[in-house]
């Protein structure tokens, strides 16, 4: 039976620190509180995704610290399949977050052996061919970009490709343009979509080849989607509290991409994917308040003042939709 998402990307451990305003040159502020979670974009793809209800793997580099930290271990205790989980001989890399109390602005560092992590990827093209085949959807977030184009490149996947580029859109863009014409779903945020048309030269995001569906997140102020000559308007759920956004587009992602799977259409996707993010950002760290399915469902209901709908069509429907 097939797996029904394989989210290729990184597994970090984040260290956050969170503050009442980001410190000038030569200055230092005092943190208010410091964390350290596990993340990275395509663990928390993964873990999301199998916390909703749906079959999870993950294909990433680790580092010889990734059963000292237990990070393997959480990953098995959350249902994730690690058999493309690759150990490398350095360190895992690290991410280092300053958060701004309040906001969802924040200030990133990132750490990794990239030479190390890039020789292992290449070494291990083949083994992700293969499990890229077994799986319904193959989603790339922030990573080795070259090597997600020589994977796309090479074909036989025989999955709907979805594509998140992060921050990857502004350090090296046309790795990003590159990709883009072996994506079916494409996902953004709206700094990230203004970047890649200025790049790209483009009026507007529809003329962009390649993927059939296009989301924009827009903050507090939602989403937008646009799936054939349509555009749909998305409304951000309200969360109980705003403690962290770390990992909220991570998992909404993982909530479209699971809706899909169980039949939902893509406006009905749109807002269980707000829902799902809405969790996130609840508590500190990318994976630390990830929803469960009865709970998505419950805030759905309470925030859309709607009973929770029943499936609109087949996953293999939506499939076609997105390949053709």
């Amino acid at each position: 039976m097939k797996k029904e998402i394989i989210s290729f990307g990184s597994i970090v451990i984040d260290n956050v620190l969170v503050v009442k305003r980001f410190p000038s040159i030569n200055e230092t502020v005092l943190a208010e509180k410091y964390r350290y979670t596990y993340g990275g974009a395509g663990a928390n793809v993964a873990v999301a995704a199998s916390r909703l209800g749906a079959k999870s793997c993950l294909f990433a580099v680790s580092g010889r610290d990734f059963e000292r930290t237990n990070y393997k271990k959480h990953l098995e205790r959350e249902g994730v399949d690690i058999r493309g989980v690759i150990p490398a001989n350095c360190l895992m890399p690290r991410s280092f977050i300053i958060s701004k109390e309040g906001s969802d602005d924040q200030v990133l560092y990132f750490y990794e052996n990239r030479r190390e992590t890039r020789r292992r990827l290449f070494e291990n093209l083949e083994r992700a061919r293969e499990l890229a085949s077994t799986c319904e959807v193959s989603h790339f977030s922030t990573g080795h970009f070259e090597f997600y184009y020589k994977l796309l490149k090479g074909g036989n996947l025989n999955s709907v490709v979805s594509f998140d580029p992060g921050q990857e859109t502004f350090n090296y863009p046309y790795r990003v343009i590159r990709i883009i014409p072996f994506v079916n779903m494409l996902f953004m945020n709206n700094h990230e979509a203004k970047r890649l048309k200025e790049v790209m030269k483009l009026k507007s995001l529809r003329q962009i080849r390649g993927p059939k569906l296009i989301s924009v997140s827009l903050g507090a102020q939602g989403s937008m989607i646009l799936f054939k000559d349509k555009l749909f308007r998305i409304p951000a759920v309200k969360p109980r509290k705003l403690v962290d956004p770390t990992g909220a587009g991570d998992s909404h992602r993982a909530g479209f991409i699971v809706a899909l799977l169980k039949g939902y259409n893509v406006e009905t996707a749109g807002k269980i994917a707000s829902v799902v993010a809405s969790f996130t950002i609840e508590a500190e760290g990318a994976q630390t308040s990830l929803p469960y399915w009865k709970q998505v469902v419950e805030r759905y209901e309470e925030f859309f003042k709607e009973e929770f709908p029943s499936p609109q069509l087949t996953w293999e429907e939506m499939r076609r939709e997105l390949l053709s």
